[in-house]
């Protein structure tokens, strides 16, 4: 499967993990699973903004946008931190105001035991194909969704703690403690990903050297050319490769064309994360 069939697959099945959690929630009125819900919205619609930036961010530099399109990939987690801060100030409202009255029982904890068993295809799936395609992408959402996986494993705890009610003192709602919780959690990552990708905005065209050293050498294997310029630009998990080399004053248009293509082949084949190649020849 492809990289973006790949996460179409796990999309939808973060989407029904969304509405199931949602929905027993409010059948149950469990507050922390509704807390949850939230959290695998945010995983669904960090799926579809990961599509639109990779998309996007594959265009060529230009004239324009000299070092490619890779501030995409910084927008669209800079929306999902935004979005994901706002998702935050919701369950700090619930946490305040929805009454919840929490009554376990054996079949929210078999729906809640399924639920764990579709996020553990989804992260297997993500991390599965991730590093078959050594993509970045798919590795970022497979830990979105690992993340999503270990909260609804402290939702089942939570529901466990509150079967146990008649050991716990009537004044300690397990239920509100696990929904503030999550609020807490939720406001800590989305802090931690708006700076993250505020940074990387701001300083996306300083020249990154983790694998100039590693290119310049991978040309060497190809004669004719000799490289007098290599720069390195990261875009949030991918590269931007800008070259210049110098050929034969007598070779072809034809047999130069042939060379770069040649090029950039085989530094992809190499480096899976680099994604955009520009050659100049000069």
């Amino acid at each position: 499967m492809k990289e973006n069939k790949v996460i179409i697959i796990t999309m939808i099945l973060n989407f029904f993990v969304a509405i199931a959690k949602l929905t027993l929630g409010l059948i149950f009125s469990f507050s922390t699973l509704i807390a949850d819900s939230i959290q695998s919205f945010i995983d669904f619609i960090t799926d579809i903004t990961s599509l639109i930036a990779n998309k996007i961010g594959k265009r060529r530099a230009n004239k324009n946008y000299p070092f490619g399109y890779g501030q995409a990939y910084y927008v669209a987690n800079l929306f999902t931190g935004a979005l994901l801060f706002l998702i935050g100030i919701f369950i700090l409202y619930q946490f305040f105001f929805f009454e919840g009255n929490l009554k376990p029982n054996l079949v929210l904890f078999i729906c809640i035991l399924l639920v764990l068993a579709v996020k553990t295809i989804v992260v297997r799936l993500l991390n599965y194909y991730g590093k078959k395609y050594k993509s970045e992408l798919m590795i970022d959402a497979s830990k979105e969704s690992r993340v999503d996986f270990i909260s609804t494993c402290v939702v089942l705890v939570i529901l466990i703690l509150s079967s146990l009610e008649q050991y716990i003192p009537i004044e300690i709602n397990v239920d509100k403690i696990g929904s503030l919780g999550m609020a807490i959690y939720v406001f800590y990552m989305s802090i931690k990903m708006i700076i993250c990708n505020v940074k990387g905005l701001l300083t996306n065209d300083e020249e990154n050297t983790e694998i100039k050293d590693e290119i310049i050498k991978d040309l060497e294997n190809f004669k004719n050319v000799n490289c007098k310029n290599v720069k390195v630009i990261k875009m949030s998990t991918y590269y931007s490769v800008f070259i210049q080399i110098k050929v034969a004053e007598n070779m072809t248009i034809k047999k130069y064309l042939t060379i770069e293509k040649k090029i950039k082949a085989y530094l992809k084949s190499k480096n899976k994360l680099i994604r955009f190649i520009d050659i100049e020849p000069v």
